[in-house]
C-alpha cells in the first residue's frame, strides 16, 4: 500500500514537472522573496513529558517561539482532542491530539494569536519514550527523546 502511494506520487510529480530555465535550475528557490515573517513562527517543543496512569494525568513542554519562551501544562485529560489551553501568560495555547506516526504518544495542536479571534495553528508528533511511573502496574511516565519543531502559519 505504501509503495503504490509513493509509486503515484513519484508518477505524478515526473508528469508535471516545474520549468526551468538556466539561471534558475531550482524554479521552488527563484523568483520570489523571502516570506513575511508575522505569517508564520518556528515553534520549538522541548522537555515534554506525559504521565498516563491509564488514562493521561496531565503533561507539559516548553515551548520557544517568536513570542519568546513559555512553560505549557495540561491536567487530567478524558479523551483526545483535549481542551485548548493558555501557555502561561502568553498568545500560545494548545491542546493534545492523537498521534499520527510510530514512537510518539500524542501529537500536540498549537494556537498563537495575532489578533482578535485570528491566529496561526499548526501541529505534529511529539517523539517519546515511555517507562514504568512507579506507582502500579498501568502507571508510565514518558518523555520526549528528540528534538522537535513545529511550523505554525
Amino acid at each position: 500500500m505504501q509503495f503504490l502511494t509513493a509509486a503515484t506520487l513519484f508518477a505524478a510529480a515526473l508528469a508535471a514537472p516545474a520549468p526551468q530555465t538556466s539561471d534558475c535550475p531550482n524554479p521552488a528557490h527563484c523568483g520570489g522573496s523571502a516570506p513575511d515573517p508575522s505569517t508564520y513562527d518556528n515553534v520549538d517543543i522541548t522537555d515534554f513529558y506525559l504521565r498516563k496512569n491509564p488514562g493521561i494525568q496531565n503533561a507539559g513542554f516548553t515551548l520557544s517561539g517568536n513570542n519568546g519562551t513559555v512553560q505549557c501544562e495540561i491536567g487530567a485529560v478524558e479523551s483526545l482532542p483535549s481542551a485548548v489551553e493558555v501557555c502561561g501568560d502568553s498568545k500560545y495555547r494548545f491542546g493534545l491530539i492523537e498521534a499520527t506516526s510510530t514512537g510518539a504518544e500524542v501529537g500536540l495542536r498549537l494556537y498563537r494569536e495575532t489578533g482578535p479571534a485570528v491566529g496561526l495553528t499548526g501541529e505534529g508528533d511529539v517523539p517519546t519514550y515511555c517507562h514504568a511511573g512507579g506507582a502500579g502496574a498501568e502507571d508510565f511516565v514518558c518523555q520526549q527523546v528528540s528534538a522537535l519543531t513545529i511550523v505554525i502559519s
